[in-house]
């Protein structure tokens, strides 16, 4: 079983949200590391981190550089071979650390769980993600999940990745053919479509063990309210997914003349 896993959850004025980030990265049945980075809030998330004492690791930057370079921070202080990025409006559930760590063999470049998103204000399930893309629990070659990969988004907060593949995808500015961007969007694919450039294989577990926050305050539920802000975020997306053909065609083609 791998060993040490590094969580690194990034922050920026959610003091009452983090708790419940905070806690289910504690309570994980598999050893990890908890790291809190916090890059410019202006609430009382510096004193909801000090209640937690020395069983986390907490970053602070009094400027805001944006998600990315918070991200990117935590993942340098990370003494884990692998790095779950918990963001800080959700949660996981006990196993999901362990459970994902059994999979994580040599060829395989991440493993990802299924995802419900729950209602902020009821607690209501409105829906689950990932549950079939893959027939079970278990490691897979990437082709059988390649098309749901690449046609979808797997969230971060639902996968364990490399710590060098993260690093590797955490780009900053714009990609070398990109035309179209929306807020620094495209590493949280782009890290599922680098493991695959790497690895051969995946892993899976056919359970909903990470849970997302739907409320006012989330990203992508904000553009869901706007028609102009989806369209700029498929469009940052696309640049990535045509990235990953380029990238891929550019591996063939040295693999054929290896």
């Amino acid at each position: 079983m791998t060993e040490q896993i590094s969580i690194v959850i990034p922050t920026f004025n959610r003091a009452e949200m983090l708790p419940k980030a905070i806690d289910s990265a504690l309570e994980q049945t598999h050893p990890c590391e908890v790291i809190v980075v916090d890059h410019g809030s202006t609430d009382s998330t510096p004193e909801v981190a000090a209640e937690y004492g020395d069983k986390i690791t907490y970053v602070r930057r009094d400027r805001d550089f944006g998600p990315h370079f918070c991200w990117l921070e935590g993942i340098l202080h990370a003494s884990g071979e692998y790095v779950h990025l918990q963001y800080d409006d959700d949660w996981i559930h006990p196993t999901f650390i362990e459970k994902c760590a059994k999979l994580l063999t040599s060829d395989v470049g991440f493993a990802f769980t299924g995802a419900e998103v729950v209602e902020d204000a009821t607690g209501r399930q409105m829906m689950t993600q990932f549950l079939d893309w893959l027939p079970d629990t278990g490691v897979f070659e990437n082709h059988l999940a390649e098309e749901k990969i690449v046609g979808s988004l797997i969230s971060p907060g639902a996968a364990v990745f490399r710590r060098q593949v993260l690093i590797d995808a955490l780009y900053q500015g714009r990609l070398p053919l990109q035309s179209s961007e929306y807020h620094g969007v495209g590493p949280d694919i782009f890290a599922s479509l680098l493991s695959m450039l790497r690895y051969p294989k995946v892993g899976f577990v056919k359970e909903p063990l990470a849970s997302f926050r739907a409320h006012d305050g989330s990203i992508t539920i904000d553009a869901f309210k706007d028609k102009q802000k989806q369209a700029d975020i498929a469009a940052a997306y696309n640049e990535v997914r045509h990235h990953y053909i380029e990238l891929k065609a550019m591996q063939a083609v040295r693999g054929a003349r290896a």
